[in-house]
């Protein structure tokens, strides 16, 4: 009940949305010709899905979901926009979630990840994104969403919620290619990598 509910009143709002997108990428434009590793902050995880679905379309998408209960809610309102929801975070299901994602993407599907989540801390990126990159060869997409006006809500995220009639920008950067081959050192240069492009193309970093 409480996913469909917020999944009305995303929609609702989503139609008032002015969307905008500014693709230093030069991919979503012309249309994806493979598959990518989305990369959005943990508190914008609400607006990924009417960005993709108003820019991409409906191209097989996985998302990777806290196995919390706080990630039933958002498996569920991901769920119901079309995508894959993929259940698995750092205390439970992180393994069993790695590899369905990896089947996932290895079929064909692109990938959506929070590299802040499931609890932070906010915009410090994981090392998990970098590490489904050397697995499955697919190229990082950092996103940066930034909506004006919104509502924060009081959470370790301040995950943001569009006014109606908001601007909502998707600022994706230019493509993160991680090295199949890549060892613990390398894993941590591009960890930092995605973290500051992240930071830069939302404009946020605290």
């Amino acid at each position: 009940m409480v996913n469909w509910l917020l999944y009305i009143i995303l929609r609702v709002i989503g139609f008032t949305l002015r969307y905008r997108l500014i693709d230093e990428s030069g991919l979503i434009t012309p249309g994806l010709k493979r598959n990518y590793i989305f990369a959005c902050w943990h508190n914008r995880i609400l607006l990924m899905p009417g960005l993709y679905l108003h820019f991409v379309g409906r191209k097989p998408i996985a998302a990777l979901a806290s196995a919390s209960r706080d990630g039933d809610y958002a498996a569920g309102v991901v769920q119901l926009f079309g995508f894959t929801a993929v259940r698995g975070s750092t205390s439970r299901r992180a393994h069993q979630g790695f590899l369905e994602l990896t089947r996932l993407v290895m079929e064909g599907s692109n990938a959506t990840i929070t590299p802040d989540g499931p609890r932070g801390p906010r915009y410090v990126a994981q090392s998990g994104v970098v590490k489904l990159a050397t697995v499955t060869g697919l190229p990082i997409l950092p996103v940066g969403i930034i909506v004006e006006p919104c509502k924060r809500l009081k959470s370790w995220d301040r995950t943001i919620i569009p006014l109606p009639f908001a601007r909502c920008t998707a600022h994706v950067g230019k493509p993160i290619i991680v090295p199949r081959d890549a060892d613990a050192a390398a894993v941590e240069k591009y960890r930092l990598e995605v973290q500051q492009a992240m930071i830069e193309l939302s404009g946020e970093s605290d």
